[in-house]
């Protein structure tokens, strides 16, 4: 026999359990999306870490090759000039080299600032002038 509580309740119990299953559901497909993208994720840093490994051996190639031109360069101009006089005027030229490319970042450096701060000028004037239109006036 029932009594009209009972109807009410077990009907509550089987939403209660219908949304604790939607609940464990939706935590379930979260969790699988979580893995998922942790699994590209793992795959694009193992990418990565291989290209990062690639160029860091391309950097220290280049830097023998470097060492090598300077080698090169001194011996060569050891056959005409004393090693010490050789070797001040390799570094001569590398110290003009260097001060030419700083002063060369600086301009460019300088004039991309200046840009930068013209189009931030512009930008504001821009939205200047879209606010304060005639019309727009509570007196006007």
């Amino acid at each position: 026999m029932r009594t009209p509580g009972d109807g009410t309740s077990s009907g509550a119990g089987r939403v209660g359990d219908a949304a604790a299953r939607l609940g464990q559901d939706a935590a379930e497909l979260a969790r699988r999306e979580v893995r998922a993208m942790q699994g590209d994720l793992v795959a694009g840093l193992r990418e990565f870490g291989a290209g990062g490994a690639l160029l860091g051996g391309a950097g220290v190639c280049g830097l023998l090759a470097l060492w090598a031109a300077h080698e090169t360069a001194l011996r060569a101009l050891e056959t005409v000039m004393p090693r010490g006089r050789a070797a001040a005027v390799l570094t001569c030229v590398y110290g003009t080299g260097a001060a030419v490319l700083a002063l060369a970042a600086r301009d460019r450096v300088s004039a991309a600032t200046e840009a930068a701060a013209e189009a931030l000028d512009k930008q504001a004037d821009e939205l200047d002038t879209t606010k304060a239109t005639p019309g727009d006036t509570p007196g006007a």
